[in-house]
């Protein structure tokens, strides 16, 4: 994987790497998982729902998986959600949960985008 595009795209590679004790194979091969995972799409659709329980399960599921891959941008951006549903801000987390996809999608593109080895 091209490390430099993963840094680029929010992901802290080395601290990543430190948190696999130095086991980059693993670590790399669950970054390459982690556009599988439909747990964001699921919150959206209970957010579209208006289902916001659901919402907050399902993001703070995601908050965890970032913050283990270190992801940090996006591991604040779900912690921020998760938030604002706990506190009953649902104008503010309807917000929130738009930046939070857009970043997922970000990592996503940027993960897809290292595996090919690309620049642009």
């Amino acid at each position: 994987m091209n490390r430099e595009i993963l840094i680029d795209c929010g992901i802290d590679y080395d601290g990543g790497v430190e948190k696999f004790m130095d086991e980059a194979e693993l670590y790399e091969r669950l970054l390459m998982e982690f556009p599988q995972d439909n747990t964001f799409d699921e919150a959206k659709e209970c957010i579209e729902k208006g289902d916001y329980d659901g919402a907050a399960k399902a993001v703070h599921a995601m908050k965890s998986v970032t913050g283990t891959l270190s992801m940090n941008g996006l591991y604040r951006l779900c912690s921020r959600t998760v938030d604002f549903i706990r506190n009953g801000e649902l104008q503010k987390a309807d917000e929130s949960f738009g930046e939070t996809y857009s970043g997922y999608f970000k990592i996503v593109k940027g993960i897809e985008k290292a595996k090919e080895g690309g620049c642009n």
